[in-house]
């Protein structure tokens, strides 16, 4: 991660924040509906994450997975530690003391705030990690999916997915395919 993306947190949520240029959202339900609320609308959640999660890495590509918890040392929530929550033997990696790495956020706690990521290389083939893609659709826990030989990342999240795409014509290419999935909005949120 630190040679690809140095001075960057390994967290999906900022990814958008750390590479505007190269990032692209589709949404998972029609209308930008948020959460999907039958049978039926969570196969079309999964149709379109596994259609576009492929078109970005094709299948059989290596990928990680990479998740993790939030926690300071007097409340160690390990309740959501995703090795808890889904069937893959992640790896722990190193904690990350985020107070320290983004002191302006943190400023005036009276403790320091960490984050441990977890990480597994597994491969990614179409419809192999819908329990991932449904836990994260619902909420249940975060994660994202990256590829160093392709360099492109892949952040689900409870409402669509966010693309890290740092080649153009790949990304564009995405953008309109899949334009149907996209927000109405000028900023693409």
């Amino acid at each position: 991660w630190d040679l690809f993306y140095p001075n960057k947190l390994p967290i999906s949520h900022l990814l958008k924040h750390y590479f505007p240029q190269s990032w692209l959202r589709i949404h998972s339900l029609p209308e930008s509906k948020r959460y999907a609320d039958t049978a039926a609308e969570y196969e079309l959640l999964l149709d379109r994450h596994n259609k576009i999660i492929t078109d970005c890495f094709g299948d059989d590509t290596s990928i990680f997975i990479v998740s993790g918890h939030y926690f300071s040392h007097s409340r160690n929530n390990k309740a959501y530690e995703p090795a808890f929550i889904l069937p893959y033997q992640f790896h722990l990696e190193q904690e990350i003391n985020l107070t320290q790495a983004n002191p302006e956020y943190y400023d005036g706690e009276d403790e320091d705030h960490f984050f441990r990521p977890c990480t597994v290389e597994v491969t990614w083939q179409t419809n192999q990690h819908n329990d991932l893609l449904k836990k994260i659709a619902d909420d249940e826990l975060r994660a994202f999916m990256i590829s160093f030989e392709q360099n492109i990342i892949v952040a689900p999240y409870d409402g669509g997915i966010d693309f890290i795409i740092f080649d153009e014509v790949k990304r564009n290419d995405l953008r309109n395919k899949y334009q149907d999935w996209l927000s109405p909005r000028a900023d693409g949120l």
